[in-house]
């Protein structure tokens, strides 16, 4: 099957934004397997020009095609040991791509940018798109940057960014660090904190704090291109609604919400320079339907992504590649 035969379109105005690779052949999942493996290197130079690739219109139904597709593109399976989103795993290195409810948005990020590693490539997979809303969004790091003041461009590259995770023991509220970390073992925790370049505190009563300091840019390791690659936004508690905010900070106290972040030089991030991020996210962000079958692959340095609120129910899954 040759690649430049294929029907290749773009999704948006931009050249350089992601485009759809539909079939002029066979749709079957054994097709979009064989298209995978062979054309690897079309593919990947593909996934470089324009930071994602949807390919629609291939007779994909199950998780288990879909863990054979990410596989025939060379992809190798991430662990996510440490991540934030609440995720349920239904078949090997495949789960779901998050289990928020519908009536929450994701804010645009790089997966796990939050820590020093991160999967290099990220598959999304829909078997039932939402009704109404739903939609996956996109930004490229690059335009993310360009939008952004030189000088508050200068004062994150510079300062970097700590995040700060409270894993609380008794109030319930995020991911416990037993769900996080998936273990039950203290020292194995502190283990993977260590080994992932964080520090932590045990508290008393069982809680535990992790700080991960980080890049606030980065580049992509074989383009060079350097692009805005952090989650202050969404890990800064102005990020979350001020009734709710104050009622958590009286119950929890300031600095001991679920998430947090600072810069790296433990210098509070001032809420108006996060506003301005937000405005430029919101001005970069483009968003599609999903319709079923569609397989979404990312390049996870230049392509931002996340998820606007939806009724009704939605079934989308997720693998994370290591390359």
């Amino acid at each position: 099957m040759n690649m430049l035969r294929m029907n290749v379109q773009p999704l948006f105005a931009a050249e350089h934004h992601p485009v759809a690779v539909t079939p002029t052949g066979e749709r079957t999942t054994g097709a979009l397997c064989d298209l995978l493996e062979q054309r690897r290197e079309e593919i990947a130079a593909l996934l470089i020009q324009h930071g994602s690739i949807l390919f629609r219109d291939f007779l994909i139904e199950q998780p288990a095609d879909f863990r054979a597709c990410a596989q025939s593109s060379g992809a190798r399976p991430f662990e996510y040991i440490g991540g934030n989103s609440p995720r349920t795993r239904v078949t090997d290195d495949v789960y779901t791509s998050t289990d928020f409810p519908g009536r929450d948005v994701i804010g645009l990020h790089n997966e796990m940018s939050y820590l020093p590693a991160w999967p290099r490539r990220i598959f999304f997979f829909c078997a039932k798109p939402a009704p109404s809303g739903g939609q996956t969004t996109l930004a490229h790091g690059a335009d993310v940057r360009r939008a952004l003041p030189p000088e508050l461009l200068r004062r994150f590259k510079e300062k970097k960014v700590t995040y700060i995770r409270n894993y609380h023991a008794r109030a319930g509220l995020g991911k416990s660090w037993q769900a996080s970390y998936l273990t039950d073992d203290r020292a194995e925790v502190e283990r993977v904190v260590t080994a992932q370049g964080s520090t932590y505190r045990w508290s008393t009563n069982g809680s535990l704090r992790v700080s991960t300091s980080c890049e606030a840019l980065t580049r992509h390791p074989i383009t060079g291109e350097e692009v805005w690659f952090n989650q202050a936004e969404i890990y800064h508690p102005s990020a979350v609604d001020v009734v709710v905010r104050a009622r958590l900070e009286q119950m929890l106290g300031k600095g001991q919400l679920p998430y947090d972040c600072e810069y790296g030089d433990g210098e509070p991030i001032e809420e108006e320079s996060l506003a301005e991020i937000r405005h430029a996210l919101d001005r970069c962000k483009l968003l599609f339907d999903w319709r079923v079958g569609d397989i979404l692959m990312i390049d996870n340095v230049l392509m931002m992504h996340g998820r606007e609120r939806f009724g009704g129910e939605r079934a989308t899954f997720v693998y994370l590649s290591a390359t």
